[in-house]
């Protein structure tokens, strides 16, 4: 009895995986990226990890408001962002990847005194 089991779990598994590899190449890189405005404020920045993390609003029809860490795949995006900004952005989407395509500081955090 646990032997059926045991292969008819392996036949889905096997099956599953089938078809999560035909939809890699039906869809695969040539597929366009998704784009969703993003506003919030910067909590973190990390440019030897290539992440910044952005405390954002809700993303209509994407995600929930929350605080997360973004990939950036252009570095000169992390130029004159500081911890505090409040900032307007573009976030890219393409499965399974997700990354900060465009970033605009629109108000600075005053130095501390």
């Amino acid at each position: 009895m646990i032997e059926r089991y045991g292969t008819i779990l392996l036949f889905l598994i096997v099956v599953l995986l089938s078809a999560n590899g035909c939809a890699r190449q039906e869809n695969g890189e040539s597929r366009p990226a998704r784009y969703h405005p993003l506003k919030g404020q910067v909590v973190a920045l990390e440019p030897a990890s290539s992440l910044i993390t952005i405390a954002h609003e809700k993303i209509p029809d994407f995600m929930e408001a929350m605080t997360m860490p973004f990939s950036v795949k252009d570095s000169a995006l992390f130029r004159g962002v500081e911890v505090g900004d409040s900032v307007r952005g573009v976030v890219a989407v393409r499965k399974p990847e997700i990354w900060l395509d465009s970033l605009t500081v629109i108000w600075k955090m005053p130095p501390s005194k």
